[in-house]
């Protein structure tokens, strides 16, 4: 048989696709990660199929019963005239055997691979698909017995974030753009000298310390309506990372502010909002300390009074 139809490189194709799926996620390239990932999928499904029974990825259209005795290892072919079953067909006989669950998620990525792959497509549906893909790979790799952290080297840890339902889609989706922002700030400097990374982490961000878009004024008063000023170590690459606070309490004699964006000049990493924040201080950990720490220290320095009264 064709050693292109072999379970190892069904495997290998599955990993390849995987990888490379993640990584165009990583640079917003949505149409193209969904293309990869239904490769991924549909490779991985095929190695499971083989690993069962050869037989099981012959097309069934048009009744080609020499394909049937090909994949039975009892007729020579050409190779170019081989078909194996397609991604639906595949998943839908795994369903069959109880390997996989129905899930509408899968469908609609395999959906979303095949469009991407024929038309063209805004890509926002395809944006929320690593989970899904995440799961299936998942699925199949433990029917299989293969090793996730092989699979997915790198990327194994973001994967797991994918899938972790104890977590809120927003910690799910930070630990995810925070992986890739690292994974293609490594791969920028992958073949070149390593002090030209240690150089770039150490230039400092642009910004003129506790600047502010516009004043608000309160009780006539006037306060900045957020302040940007530099921030800790982006939790993707280590450089110096930009910090954005917004007013959230705008009472009389009671002015908060609270961070709500960070953005990583060197890798690109860009979180904003008060929720992703708070994620992003979850993950963190004790470090989310320096954000409280930092916050005091910039607005003592701008106001000359205590951050959270006036």
């Amino acid at each position: 048989m064709d050693d292109s139809l072999s379970y190892e490189s069904f495997f290998e194709g599955a990993k390849k696709a995987a990888h490379q799926a993640m990584d165009e996620h990583g640079r917003r390239e949505y149409d193209t990660f969904a293309l990869f990932a239904g490769v991924a999928v549909e490779k991985l499904a095929k190695a499971v199929l083989f690993s069962k029974n050869p037989t099981y990825l012959v097309e069934m259209r048009n009744g080609n019963s020499d394909m049937l005795l090909y994949f039975g290892g009892h007729l020579q072919m050409d190779h170019a005239k081989v078909r194996t079953v397609g991604a639906k067909d595949a998943i839908a006989r795994l369903r069959r055997l109880g390997v996989l669950q129905g899930d509408a998620n899968l469908d609609t990525l395999i959906e979303i691979r095949n469009g991407a792959a024929h038309t063209s497509h805004d890509g926002d549906e395809a944006k929320g698909m690593i989970s899904p893909l995440a799961r299936s790979i998942e699925t199949l790799l433990n029917d299989l017995g293969e090793n996730l952290d092989i699979f997915w080297g790198r990327w194994a840890d973001a994967v797991r974030a994918a899938v972790n339902v104890r977590q809120s889609e927003v910690h799910r989706d930070i630990q995810v753009r925070i992986a890739q922002a690292r994974h293609a700030f490594d791969d920028r400097f992958s073949r070149l000298p390593h002090d030209l990374k240690a150089s770039a982490i150490s230039i400092e961000p642009h910004v003129t310390t506790a600047g502010f878009d516009y004043i608000v004024e309160i009780d006539g008063k006037s306060y900045p309506s957020s302040i940007m000023t530099t921030g800790g170590p982006c939790p993707s690459c280590t450089a110096q990372t930009t910090l954005i606070f917004r007013m959230v309490d705008r009472s009389p004699g009671h002015t908060q502010y609270a961070p709500d964006g960070i953005s990583c000049h060197v890798c690109g990493l860009t979180l904003g909002g008060l929720d992703e924040m708070a994620a992003l201080r979850d993950i963190l950990g004790p470090s989310n300390e320096a954000y409280e720490q930092l916050r005091n220290a910039t607005h003592s320095s701008f106001f000359g009074w205590d951050p959270d009264t006036n």
